[in-house]
């Protein structure tokens, strides 16, 4: 007989017209894995019965449970599947944005200017009024300053596109939020007199179209969420068995410089159904694996990359599901998995270079944080961004010669945004029977 190996095994994915129904999945999908932790618990309850002696009397048979990790790899595609599960179905637009730059070889002069969507915005060494962007002490902190005004300006033209700095500190990149065309006529001028040092990508964003790709929008606190049926094969043995009434609980993203890019789901089911042949993948659609890296990965404050200071990060979000523990069943499984109360946190390693996050932990203050990836010069990519971080003061040890180091363990609250661009048409939950 032969044995089971991972590297064989199999997993199709299927969101649930009915929860707890497999037979309610319209479309199986093969599931890319790295780990699957799934199936039936049902533990023993030992004997309390007296006056059969001291020998040890037969334990009875405790309720069944069924949860459990999949570790994932973080796909372009597949990987929407999963945030359906997580938060239901997502928005989707069919098209490309419009993107441009603009780059600084240098810090701008005093009264220099940059013109996005037709309004200039001036460089100022002292304290800056409306549409000026402070001078910082380098020019990472003036790139930072241009994408926080920028990504909060009052101007119509100019808020109808979002702004972040890549990890150089020299470039301002820019998308027009909406997909198609309209976004290829946003102009972009640097001035020359006094000098900014900047080049603009082009006279205009570029690249728009109304088609070429889909943006998928999911973001939380809805008050229903799918479920889904996941059934594990085997094919050695043979041994197949389906989850159902399966929710997606957590998320865990880690933020990191090499290594595998994993996703880590916590899934909450109803139970679990064997089988002695595939149900699932005789008719499996396949989305083909494209795999974000864990080097292009970038997580933003304020639309500004941290840059070399950020060592670590990690992305925890929590549907705060709970399972329902019926009784008279018959069967001993819960009867179904209530939403609860949303939950985001991570953490962040930060070499210790400048006050400005001490100074937000101890003011109370929020911020906006972003973690991103993508796949260079593909239209692939992936941002989660929570509306408001709070930040706790922490302790800067300096434990020797080297760098010092604060960890912040963050926490979220509002509306926690996933936005995936790729080429799938549509991330679609079933209509119940």
């Amino acid at each position: 007989m032969a044995r089971a190996r991972g590297s064989n095994a199999l997993m199709a994915l299927g969101l649930e017209a009915s929860y707890g129904s497999a037979a309610s999945v319209e479309t199986w999908f093969q599931m890319p894995f790295v780990s699957a932790n799934l199936g039936d618990e049902q533990g023993l309850v030992e004997s309390d019965v007296l006056g059969q002696g001291r020998n040890a009397q037969q334990p009875g048979r405790d309720a069944v449970n069924n949860a459990g990790d999949v570790v994932t790899p973080l796909c372009a595609r597949n990987v929407g599947l999963m945030l359906t599960l997580l938060l239901g179905a997502p928005t989707t637009t069919q098209g490309l944005a419009a993107q441009g730059s603009i780059s600084f070889s240098a810090q701008p002069a005093n009264n220099a200017t940059i013109t996005l969507a037709g309004q200039a915005f001036t460089f100022v060494s002292g304290t800056p009024t409306t549409n000026q962007i402070k001078i910082g002490p380098t020019l990472a902190q003036t790139v930072a300053n241009a994408v926080r005004v920028l990504n909060t300006s009052a101007v119509t033209a100019v808020a109808a596109a979002t702004y972040w700095g890549d990890a150089d500190g020299k470039t301002i990149r820019i998308a027009h939020d909406a997909l198609g065309v309209s976004g290829n006529s946003f102009a972009l001028a640097a001035g020359s007199s006094p000098a900014s040092n900047a080049v603009v990508s082009g006279s205009t964003l570029a690249g728009g179209a109304a088609s070429g790709g889909y943006r998928h929008v999911w973001t939380s606190g809805g008050l229903t969420l799918p479920s889904a049926s996941a059934e594990i094969g085997m094919p050695e043995v043979p041994s197949f068995s389906t989850n159902y009434g399966l929710k997606a609980n957590t998320l865990g993203l880690p933020l990191q410089r090499s290594g595998n890019l994993n996703a880590t789901w916590g899934l909450i089911g109803q139970g679990e159904t064997p089988v002695s042949a595939t149900t699932a993948t005789e008719d499996v659609q396949t989305l083909g694996l494209r795999k974000f890296s864990s080097f292009s990965g970038v997580a933003r404050r304020n639309g500004a990359a941290f840059g070399a200071d950020l060592v670590s990060g990690q992305f925890n979000y929590s549907n705060g599901l709970e399972a329902v523990p019926t009784v008279g069943r018959g069967d001993g499984r819960v009867g179904g998995v209530d939403e609860g109360m949303v939950s985001v946190s991570g953490t962040l390693g930060i070499r210790y270079s400048s006050t400005e996050m001490q100074t937000q932990a101890e003011n109370g203050e929020a911020c906006e944080l972003t973690f991103a990836w993508a796949i260079p010069a593909t239209l692939f990519a992936l941002r989660a961004t929570v509306a408001n971080v709070y930040l706790p003061k922490v302790k800067r040890p300096v434990t020797g010669p080297g760098a010092v180091q604060a960890d912040y363990n963050w926490q979220g609250a509002g509306a926690v945004t996933f936005v995936l661009d790729n080429d799938v048409a549509e991330y679609v939950v079933p209509e119940p029977a």
